[in-house]
């Protein structure tokens, strides 16, 4: 290995370009070192991220995928608890057609909520959220960021009131993660009570349905397809973490975005409706927060965008480094809110596309509109604290100004 690339540097993380241009005039692909997964390539392209993403006869998430003799999910270690395997159930840790089959399940399932038309709902909840900051010095993500998108994955769940404070502690403390021996065992626990507590939901729903996406599950299984109970409750925490983690991030990296181009914030808000559309391509890609997908595994030497990756090699690929290739973008670090065409990678690309991108676009936009309409002079208060969560370009703490 020629060089250490730390995805989890704070430096990197509040300015990705430097070292991804650093990576990409090394190789299409490098290699670096992750926590817990050890060495693996990761992508420094758009040609190599969308090739490794959509060659679904070549990376694998799963070592049986690949036909190996290693079984288990590549970015889980032979020591993770039973809590943790269980949770990587869900279909982002399967290969087709197990992959296929779970994806249909819940694809049926989302048709029937129409996230267009969650959007007034959203929207109150987005002016409400807003209207709880108050004023003055305040750290936006607990109270926004993160409270604004939970609430509406619990609302798309179908979550009841009794039960919507012990959810959001739950949801808190799994985007707390932040590695260590200590956190390891906090997050156990976590999890442990989250499974308990979504069987006691999904056995409840069986009886006694309610509106939302749980028992669109439920009914989606009851018409013939097949969903084990572990399923259903990994497919349920993957909603609940994926649906409200990466939003979380957009929103925050959105706002620093924003403060740092007062030129590019003014030309949004002179038409907001009319622009807000592009705007919210060209935010998902600039921030990026979800700067990598899950590893894979190679099943066979290949070449990715001209690198040689052998049989059993790590691979995982960087959307980020995609959405900053000047070989597609051009001065992909400068902001530019009217960017067209923009086929960033933010949602990855394949067959595991992101199923909620719709929901977080929306989100997003709901989530500016009620920031800057009641806080036109939003000012960012001094530097944003980053997770050192690999795969996640993610905001623990940013501090804002609310006049």
């Amino acid at each position: 290995m020629r060089n250490s690339y730390n995805l989890g540097d704070p430096g990197f993380l509040s300015d990705p370009a430097p070292m991804l241009s650093r990576m990409r005039a090394e190789a299409s692909l490098v290699k670096v070192k992750l926590p817990i997964i050890g060495s693996i390539w990761v992508t420094t392209t758009y040609a190599a991220t969308s090739q490794v993403a959509k060659t679904k006869d070549t990376f694998f998430l799963t070592g049986l995928g690949a036909g190996l003799k290693k079984k288990g999910n590549v970015g889980l270690p032979w020591w993770a608890p039973p809590s943790f395997r269980a949770m990587a159930e869900n279909m982002l840790g399967k290969d087709d057609p197990e992959h296929r089959r779970l994806r249909k399940l819940v694809d049926q399932a989302f048709v029937r909520r129409g996230i267009r038309d969650m959007r007034p709902n959203i929207a109150k909840i987005a002016q409400a959220r807003v209207e709880s900051l108050g004023s003055g010095t305040v750290n936006i993500v607990p109270g926004f960021c993160r409270a604004f998108p939970l609430e509406v994955i619990a609302d798309l769940l179908g979550v009841a009131d009794e039960d919507r404070e012990a959810f959001a502690s739950m949801g808190n403390a799994m985007v707390d993660f932040n590695g260590g021996l200590f956190a390891i065992i906090k997050m156990v626990r976590t999890i442990g009570k989250f499974w308990h507590f979504v069987g006691q939901m999904v056995r409840d729903m069986r009886i006694n349905p309610q509106p939302g996406l749980v028992t669109d599950l439920i009914e989606v299984e009851a018409e013939g397809e097949q969903l084990t109970e572990d399923e259903l409750v990994s497919m349920i925490f993957l909603l609940m973490f994926a649906g409200f983690e990466t939003t979380t991030h957009l929103i925050s990296g959105s706002v620093i975005a924003l403060d740092q181009n007062p030129d590019q914030r003014a030309w949004l808000f002179t038409d907001f409706e009319n622009r807000i559309e592009s705007a919210t391509e060209e935010l998902c890609r600039f921030v990026s927060s979800v700067s990598g997908t899950k590893p894979r595994i190679a099943a066979n030497d290949t070449e990715v965008d001209g690198q040689l990756i052998k049989k059993g090699d790590k691979v995982m690929a960087l959307p980020i480094a995609a959405n900053y290739d000047p070989a597609v973008f051009d001065q992909p670090e400068i902001l530019r809110l009217d960017r067209f065409p923009n086929p960033h990678l933010s949602f990855s690309t394949g067959s595991h596309f992101c199923l909620g991108m719709q929901l977080a676009r929306v989100e997003l936009q709901e989530a500016l509109r009620a920031l800057y309409t009641n806080h036109s002079a939003l000012r960012v208060s001094g530097p944003a604290t980053y997770a050192k969560r690999p795969g996640f370009r993610g905001i623990k703490h940013l501090n804002v100004t609310l006049p």
